[in-house]
């Protein structure tokens, strides 16, 4: 992962939030935005995964705000040598483990998603953030996102740049003709039923970290 240690990506401001923090934070608030516009947001959660997200009310704090006071609280660990520091690359790897978790065969049959109220507990549990939700709900969050996605931690140096791609990329803006909330609501009219299983598109994974994650 050398190649990907000196990108800009992982630099810091003045304040010591690194590139990657504001960059992840976008695409997940344009990912919850897309689920509250959709009829999607009116849909009960119908599984324990989703209610264990969930949480109770959705959180008021922006994203960003939230991702950025616990980095500045919690950047620096102990260690058993000293104190370990979390820099930028602790945000690109949040943002590959809750794109492996939203594609895993477990979060496809609950149906979780980046919504509004699940946001902040996906992206606090995908980058290990302590002290952002209770130590004992902490614990079972972790256990049941480790578990759907096998306890696969291990990233590449190509899927690391990989995903370093599509946070500079920023997010998709929604299609005003072929987008995927359009077509949902013109086969629902068709259909004339729900079908639990159709979703909205959502847009992590992009098609750029589709084949690396």
């Amino acid at each position: 992962m050398s190649a990907a240690v000196a990108s800009p990506l992982l630099r810091e401001d003045g304040r010591g939030i690194p590139r990657s923090l504001p960059l992840l934070a976008a695409l997940v608030e344009a990912e919850a935005r897309l689920f509250a516009a959709t009829a999607a947001a009116s849909r009960p959660a119908d599984s324990g995964l989703v209610r264990a997200f969930r949480g109770g009310a959705a959180p008021k704090v922006p994203i960003r705000v939230f991702m950025e006071r616990i980095h500045l609280r919690t950047r620096s660990v102990p260690a058993t040598r000293g104190m370990v520091r979390i820099d930028g690359t602790a945000f690109v790897l949040a943002g590959i483990y809750l794109t492996r978790f939203i594609r895993s065969a477990a979060g496809r049959e609950a149906g979780i998603l980046v919504e509004p109220a699940t946001a902040h507990r996906l992206v606090a549990v995908a980058d290990c953030s302590e002290g952002a939700i209770r130590a004992d709900e902490m614990a079972g969050l972790e256990g049941r996102f480790l578990r759907a996605i096998d306890f696969r931690l291990s990233v590449d140096s190509a899927g690391f740049d990989s995903f370093c791609k599509v946070l500079e990329q920023g997010p998709r803006a929604p299609s005003t003709e072929g987008g995927c909330a359009n077509k949902k609501r013109q086969a629902d009219a068709v259909a004339g039923e729900d079908d639990e299983r159709r979703r909205v598109c959502a847009r992590l994974p992009l098609p750029a970290v589709q084949g690396s994650v």
